[in-house]
This record gives C-alpha cells, sequence and structure tokens, in this order.
C-alpha cells in the first residue's frame, strides 16, 4: 500500500535513538534496559531534533511528552527492552533492525482500534502527505527515502499540525502500541481481502476518472515505484481518499485493509 511507509516512519522519531543508548551493561539486565529506555527522553537530544522540525510552543510540549509516555510506560518499555535483547542476542535479524524493533508493535495495535479512530488516525495520515513537498511526499510513499531524513519529513509534517489534531493522534498512537504488545494484528479472511479490494479498487477507479489528470494518476498508480514523484504523491493522495471515502460496513474492512502488515 502507497502509505505502509508512511505508518512505519511515523515512530522513527520516538524510536530510533534507542540503538545508539544502547551499551554491553543495559543488555546484561531487561530491567536496566527498560530503566535506560525510560531516562532516554533526557539522555537523547529529544528536544533539539524536535525544535529543529518546527516544534514549538504547545506542540513542542506535546511531542516531548508523548516520547517521555511512550518510553516510560513499562508495557512499551518492556516490549522494546525484549526485541532489543533479541537484536543484540542474534535473534532478531540485524537486517530489520529499526523496522523489526518498532512495526509488529504498532501494526498489530492499529487492526484494533475502533472504527472511529482509525478513522481518525488515517485521516491525520493522509493531512500529513500535505505537509510536505511533492518530492519529499513522493519518495516517502514510494519508499524511497532514507530513515534518517524520512524521519525529519514526518517530523516537520506533524509540526505543521494543530495542537489539538496532535493532541488526539498522539493519544491514538499510544492506545494502538499498548494494543500491539499483548495482541496478534486482527486480520481478514483471504475472502474478505479479495472482496475489499475489489471495493477499493473500484472507489479509486471513481476517484480517479473524476480528476482533471485522470490518465497520469492512472498511469501512476499502474506503475508507482517509477512514477515521477509529484504524480506519485497526488495518487497516494487519492488514494488514501478513496478508501476514507468508504462508508458502512465496508468501512472497517477497508481500513483493516489499509493497516495490514
Amino acid at each position: 500500500m502507497p502509505l505502509k511507509t508512511l505508518l512505519t516512519g511515523l515512530f522513527l522519531s520516538v524510536m530510533c535513538l534507542v540503538p545508539p543508548a544502547l551499551s554491553q551493561s543495559a543488555l546484561n539486565s531487561r530491567d536496566e534496559l527498560i530503566a535506560l529506555l525510560g531516562r532516554l527522553p533526557e539522555i537523547a537530544p529529544i528536544r533539539n531534533q524536535l525544535v529543529a522540525q518546527g516544534f514549538q510552543g504547545e506542540k513542542l510540549a506535546l511531542a516531548e511528552a508523548h516520547s517521555k509516555r511512550v518510553m516510560t510506560d513499562d508495557l512499551i518499555a518492556g516490549y522494546i527492552a525484549d526485541r532489543l535483547i533479541a537484536l543484540y542476542d542474534g535473534r532478531l535479524s540485524a537486517a530489520s533492525a529499526t523496522e523489526g524493533l518498532i512495526a509488529p508493535l504498532y501494526e498489530s495495535g492499529i487492526t484494533h482500534l475502533p472504527v472511529k479512530e482509525l478513522v481518525y488516525y488515517h485521516k491525520v495520515q493522509r493531512v500529513l502527505l500535505d505537509g510536505m513537498t511533492p518530492r519529499d511526499c513522493g519518495l516517502l510513499v514510494k519508499g524511497q527515502l532514507r530513515p534518517a531524513r524520512m524521519e525529519d519529513v514526518i517530523g516537520r509534517a506533524e509540526a505543521r499540525l494543530s495542537a489539538r489534531t496532535l493532541k488526539e493522534f498522539y493519544r491514538i498512537q499510544y492506545k494502538a502500541m499498548r494494543l500491539g504488545v499483548t495482541r496478534a494484528p486482527r486480520q481478514l479472511s483471504p475472502a474478505e481481502a479479495a472482496r475489499i479490494q475489489t471495493v477499493i479498487f473500484e472507489a479509486v477507479r471513481k476517484r480517479v476518472e473524476s480528476a482533471s489528470n485522470a490518465k497520469a494518476l492512472s498511469n501512476t498508480l499502474e506503475n508507482f515505484e517509477r512514477a515521477r514523484n509529484a504524480t506519485a504523491c497526488e495518487a497516494a493522495k487519492v488514494f488514501a481518499e478513496a478508501v476514507l471515502d468508504i462508508t458502512g460496513r465496508d468501512q472497517q474492512k477497508a481500513l483493516l485493509f489499509l493497516s495490514a502488515p
């Protein structure tokens, strides 16, 4: 899905600073590692990073509080500690490093959100695309941004959200992360996945056909990774809007399909 990279990137600003803070002594004790994670917002230059991305005033306070809340939550920190220890011990592939530490956590939790929160979550992610340059947006949705650059691009887009939106978005993120610790991803049956994919395809087709640049959008969706960045960005927005337009009994299934690992 075009927005899957965005889902992954949203948590990098909180988690990407964990690996450099690790030490042999911390890995000798799960409790010590959990304590280290709890101190991370104070140890790592998270505030400086947030300010550089454009956070200030109430929004800076919200972002800092969100980082601290996540890293001092025993349930979440325990999960991350276990993953980090597994990575260090060789039980978790180093190739999966950052995403391997966090993706299972939120990818599972998101699928267990109530429909109202799931809709809000995806609406905010759609808005985040508007806070990026067409080039950055295109590279992001095509999965072609380096992790550090992706973190910065998403952070700057988040900083443009209103404080009210940011507060609710962080609340839902936190809830999803806690749900993801103890629950496997909620999945559609193969038959339901195939059916809802057809529903989504039809919704996207109708949106594309009504666009002034319908041919360019259609070509982009058929060959997404090789599309021009600006067109890829626009196509991702159309796709997201089409899914969010689906209502009734198919709404939750469409959003679950969009959220699936």
